[in-house]
């Protein structure tokens, strides 16, 4: 006669039981993907001004429009970095025979903006001018008519603003000799008799040396800010000027 027992599985050598298996949970869509639109901190803050008038000119682009911040480091991707630019630029679609609600909110005009160090200026210029040529071709497919969307954006136009600011980074200094030493002891690679001579002799640190023992290096970064726009924003176009495809009126 066999007992049969619920609960419990056996395995299929020796008749030993097994505990039951737990379901492992699913972490394939743990990830979450990276955001474009990164204001953990403020704008001012994140691009690090030169100035106050920089930094009040940031707060208030913040407040007015629809920012999205990106950084561009060595391990940046250029592709992914111009195509989330274009999704944040790309207008609204709206029909021009059904008339918006009174009650309807307008969107606020979209603003992307590129942030680099001095060493990634370059991939940061480069992933600008090609959503600049995406931008352009817009041109071609609406038969080179330019229209103005709800935002005040024109079809295949773009507005361009760069700034310039300094990232202070702290940098541990390093034990080594320093410019007293080397001159009153000499060369690194002096003769080694005349370092067995001196064996018992130590240069005392001068009062600067002495201030500054322990404390970390500071020294400025310069950082690149570049912005890109449908539309043409007339706080950045004061303080840094513009640079834009569309035509003069």
């Amino acid at each position: 006669m066999t007992i049969e027992m619920q609960g419990q599985n056996t395995s299929a050598k020796g008749g030993q039981f097994a505990a039951p298996k737990r379901k492992r949970a699913d972490t394939s869509n743990s990830t979450e993907p990276i955001s474009t639109n990164n204001k953990r901190q403020c704008l001012a803050n994140n691009l690090c001004p030169s100035s106050s008038e920089d930094a009040k000119v940031l707060s208030a682009i913040e407040a007015r429009y629809e920012v999205q911040l990106q950084s561009v480091i060595s391990s940046s991707k250029i592709k992914q970095r111009v195509l989330a630019m274009l999704r944040h630029l790309t207008p609204p679609t709206m029909s021009s025979s059904i008339e918006p609600k009174p009650d309807t909110l307008i969107p606020k005009t979209k603003v992307s903006v590129l942030r680099a160090k001095a060493t990634e200026a370059g991939k940061l210029i480069s992933i600008a001018e090609i959503a600049k040529r995406e931008i352009e071709k817009e041109r071609s497919t609406s038969d080179s008519v330019v229209t103005e969307t709800s935002q005040g954006s024109k079809t295949g136009c773009w507005f361009q603003y760069i700034a310039l600011g300094e990232e202070l980074q702290q940098k541990h200094r390093e034990e080594g000799n320093t410019v007293i030493e080397e001159t009153v002891l000499g060369d690194p690679g002096a003769d080694e008799q005349d370092h067995d001579e001196d064996d018992d002799f130590e240069v005392m640190k001068t009062p600067f040396e002495r201030a500054i023992d322990g404390r970390p290096l500071v020294r400025g970064v310069p950082v690149m800010s570049l912005f890109l726009s449908r539309s043409s924003i007339e706080e950045l176009k004061r303080r840094y000027g513009e640079q834009t495809n569309a035509p003069h009126t």
